[in-house]
């Protein structure tokens, strides 16, 4: 099965380079690179310097503050921290940033703006590969203001072995149940997986400051004259400029979160009106 993984991904290198074709091409849809996440992925090696953990290290400290090399370094391990946080790849992030040691953990050099494969951007949370992920990656050496070593601007240019990230399933809740599963979480907590909540907009506790396409705070309860069951707490307004109103019936899509242990909530959500309020 590797070889015939091996051989399929050389043909492949073989056309781009054949038909002279950019890797990355923009247009409608994804633009996914299409690589599977669940086994290991092998890729045409890219030039570069080899060089260890411990010698990038050494070369970075004798760099001037913030001087870049005019070489570009390939340096292999296995991923030890995860310094961008995958859930907001792509929504914050098309490029990471991470740890990586090829001893065990004993030394490690940052990572810092690195593309996936082929120096393309992240286009999927499940392509971030995760603490545990054996990977090499290829970019220039900083010494970023004078304190840490870094490899910056690279681009991964091969994944051995991948620790992906697991996709966030979505659920279809009630108020009730929302509030439920999201005070189940340690308080501070937010869930993994992403909730689609239908409600009504209350009047307690309803505030109609808009801020950056944000309304403030509502609450939402599954019965029209409800009690304050779930709040949304600087959600998207469908907009971008006018405040949910009360009554509306609504469908907000977010992550759950406990705040404080006592309050179900939904923050920077996404809203959408199924039905205005009546008269």
């Amino acid at each position: 099965m590797k070889k015939s993984i091996l051989v399929l991904t050389a043909v492949a290198a073989l056309l781009l380079v054949s038909c002279k074709e950019n890797p990355y091409i923009n247009g409608p849809g994804t633009n996914d690179p299409r690589i599977p996440d669940s086994i290991p992925v092998l890729v045409p090696d890219t030039n570069g310097i080899e060089i260890s953990v411990d010698s990038a290290i050494a070369l970075c400290k004798t760099l001037a503050a913030d001087a870049v090399t005019n070489e570009l370094y390939k340096i292999s391990g296995v991923v030890t921290q995860n310094t961008t946080n995958p859930d907001d790849v792509p929504g914050k992030y098309t490029n990471i940033n991470f740890k990586l040691s090829d001893n065990g953990n004993k030394t490690s050099i940052a990572c810092y703006y690195t593309n996936n494969l082929n120096n393309v951007p992240f286009r999927r949370t499940t392509q971030v590969p995760l603490v545990g992920s054996k990977l090499t990656v290829l970019g220039q050496l900083t010494n970023y203001k004078g304190t840490t070593p870094e490899v910056k601007n690279g681009f991964i240019v091969r994944i051995d072995s991948m620790v992906a990230p697991i996709p966030a399933e979505t659920i279809h809740a009630t108020c009730q149940e929302a509030k439920t599963a999201a005070l189940a979480l340690p308080a501070g907590g937010t869930s993994t997986d992403i909730y689609v909540v239908e409600g009504y907009v209350q009047s307690a506790g309803y505030d109609a400051t808009i801020s950056y396409g944000q309304q403030k705070w509502f609450w939402i309860d599954d019965a029209q004259s409800g009690a304050k069951t779930l709040e949304a707490y600087w959600c998207n307004v469908p907009d971008g400029a006018t405040p949910v109103p009360v009554g509306a019936k609504i469908e907000l899509t977010g992550k759950l979160m406990n705040y404080n242990g006592t309050t179900a909530e939904i923050k920077n959500g996404n809203i959408k009106i199924l039905e205005a309020p009546a008269e």
